[in-house]
């Protein structure tokens, strides 16, 4: 597969191993809701992490995905007996009502301009007694930390997330992932002095003198992020740069 950046390719080159770590950490999260469960992931992207969740003993696992490209190329890597991936649209799922015992949901509904309608679907095929896990980015951290992926076309803060999944679900339990650390006063004017760098068109001439690695390493330092991507409870006074949802008694 390609990577263009949308969806995550396992392998694909360094810029994307935090993310990777970010995806992993999640994905075994999930694997603690799962055992023996009928699991709908949806947006799977490549299949890696539908995947997991089949290994990790869940009974049937279906990974869908709105590519037709993204499925062929899931269906070819990832082969087990209890898992199998469809080309379905997460707005119209092709499946009955109650027709999954867990539902995951991580990194997509800040891709969707229908973010209602697909969180009304998701609720659907869920049954009474099933568990719903999602991760979405923080926009009060992605603004804060200056990210702008332009893949996403409606990013939600704490406040927006739960109101919009508290119309579908009656217990909502929030998690955080890569709490935002505090930059000293040295880091603060680098990082000012860094983003300048990055929009001004006519400083790219300074490139030369800094090397990709270089100035990866300089973001890394200044990104207001540590480097641990695991999922804890929520802590009073962090803020966190992605939220994850567990959530039950669909409504």
């Amino acid at each position: 597969m390609e990577q263009t950046g949308e969806r995550l390719v396992p392998g694909s080159g360094k810029k994307t191993d935090k993310v990777f770590a970010e995806h992993m950490a999640r994905y075994r999260f999930v694997t603690s809701f799962i055992k023996n469960k009928k699991v709908l992931d949806i947006a799977c992207g490549s299949g890696y992490g539908s995947a997991m969740i089949a290994e990790a003993g869940a009974a049937r696992v279906v990974g869908g995905d709105i590519d037709v490209a993204t499925i062929e190329s899931a269906r070819k890597n990832y082969q087990t007996n209890n898992l199998t991936f469809e080309v379905v649209d997460a707005v119209a799922l092709p499946f009955e009502d109650k027709s999954f015992e867990a539902v995951v949901s991580l990194e997509t509904i800040e891709h969707s301009s229908e973010a209602e309608k697909m969180m009304r679907e998701l609720a659907r095929v869920l049954t009474d007694d099933g568990v719903f896990i999602l991760s979405t980015p923080n926009r009060e951290a992605t603004k804060k930390l200056g990210i702008n992926n332009p893949f996403h076309v409606g990013e939600l803060n704490k406040e927006e997330l739960i109101a919009l999944m508290g119309k579908y679900f009656q217990r909502l339990e929030i998690f955080g992932q890569r709490p935002l650390r505090e930059l000293s006063l040295k880091q603060k004017l680098i990082r000012k002095a860094y983003f300048l760098y990055t929009k001004i068109k006519w400083l790219e001439f300074l490139k030369r003198w800094f090397p990709e690695a270089k100035r990866q390493g300089v973001g890394e330092q200044i990104d207001g992020l540590g480097d641990d991507c695991h999922i804890e409870a929520i802590k009073p006074g962090k803020e966190y740069l992605y939220y994850v949802v567990v959530a039950t008694s669909p409504v």
